[in-house]
């Protein structure tokens, strides 16, 4: 057996043998765990599966190597475990906020057959859209909410072209005005409304099959509300991207924008806060500010995001109209709000 001890002292002779290696490898064997944990439990379910144990293990086998790594001063086992360490738990913290939302959703009975939806009203302000309100409606109509409760309005203001046209060839209601105007396009369709619940939709903006149900459950118990919901882009690169992931941040955190194009209310919301029609700019976040001072709360839905137009950045730039945004913005929470009274509507389409 001389050789055999020939290769062991060859390959493992001159390593350390101590508590700290037996650390460093429990971490190691924690890692290898993980994988027959998943595997066996996507034998189980006969498809792929990645149970919350997973993410468990792969933390604490970060948080060993990680102290393993800091003794023995090894950065090459150190880095990858640090930051291995933040994706593990962001994936735990997204995978338990999945389980809580399911738990909600189960505790609440969306999945009853005889849950009792509200009625709904999906309200398309339109001033000469024609060249995008097709799609915007089809998406609307394929809505995975009981048809008999879901209601959509086209408010046709002040149209010049063949809008109306565009909205024979869909399950609408019309509300129409020769007068035009972003806040009377809304406030006339909030009037032909007959739902419970208005979402507000900008005629470039499309929803996810499931958009209306998911922003009617994410209303369900909240008592008096208005919100918004994320936005995405429908083309672009990196920076609008980017431009988009800031909005939706500030959203989140109550600062009034609808970066998707989308606002939901309680109809008694809209009647007693209604779109300030004098507001050349700005209306959402005035409409949101308004309605929170008459103790309504805030909702900021982020499990679709809603896909909407870049056309106005492409007018404007970027960068230019990022900033009118937050001007309008600091205006408003300050109580300047002669400051955007003064502007202009600037369109992004020709009449």
């Amino acid at each position: 057996m001389e050789w055999f001890h020939d290769i062991w002292q060859t390959c493992f002779g001159h390593m350390i043998w101590d508590r700290w290696e037996a650390f460093g490898l429990l971490g190691e064997g924690l890692f290898f765990a993980r994988l027959l944990v998943q595997w066996a439990s996507s034998e189980k379910a006969k498809k792929p599966v990645l149970p919350i144990s997973y993410w468990y293990m792969s933390l604490a086998g970060c948080v060993i190597l990680i102290a393993y790594a800091l003794h023995i001063g090894r950065a090459v086992v150190l880095l990858p475990n640090v930051v291995g360490i933040a994706l593990y738990a962001r994936n735990l913290s997204l995978e338990l906020s999945h389980r809580r939302r399911e738990q909600w959703r189960n505790n609440c009975g969306f999945d009853r057959p005889d849950f009792p939806w509200p009625t709904v009203s999906v309200v398309v302000p339109v001033h000469n859209e024609a060249g995008v309100l097709a799609a915007t409606l089809r998406r609307l109509n394929e809505q995975d909410y009981p048809r008999d409760k879901l209601e959509i309005v086209a408010a046709l203001n002040g149209c010049t072209d063949n809008s109306r046209e565009v909205t024979a060839d869909f399950d609408v209601k019309i509300a129409e005005s020769e007068r035009s105007g972003m806040s009377f396009g809304k406030n006339l369709g909030g009037e032909a409304a007959t739902g419970e619940v208005l979402v507000f939709v900008d005629a470039d903006t499309v929803l996810p099959p499931d958009g209306i149900r998911v922003i009617v459950e994410e209303m369900h118990g909240r008592g008096k509300c208005v919100g918004t919901v994320a936005g995405a882009p429908d083309r672009g690169g990196g920076v609008v991207r980017f431009c988009f992931w800031l909005a939706n941040r500030h959203a989140s955190k109550k600062q009034y924008h609808a970066p998707g194009g989308v606002m939901l209310m309680q109809r008694t919301v809209w009647a007693e806060t209604r779109f300030d029609e004098q507001l050349p700019q700005g209306t959402s976040t005035d409409f949101i500010l308004r309605a929170r001072e008459k103790g309504a709360a805030y909702a900021y839905v982020d499990r679709f995001s809603a896909v909407t137009s870049i056309r106005r950045f492409e007018k404007k730039g970027i960068v230019r109209q990022m900033l009118s945004w937050r001007r309008n913005h600091r205006d408003f929470v300050n109580g300047r709000r002669e400051n955007v009274m003064h502007k202009e509507y600037e369109p992004v389409r020709e009449d």
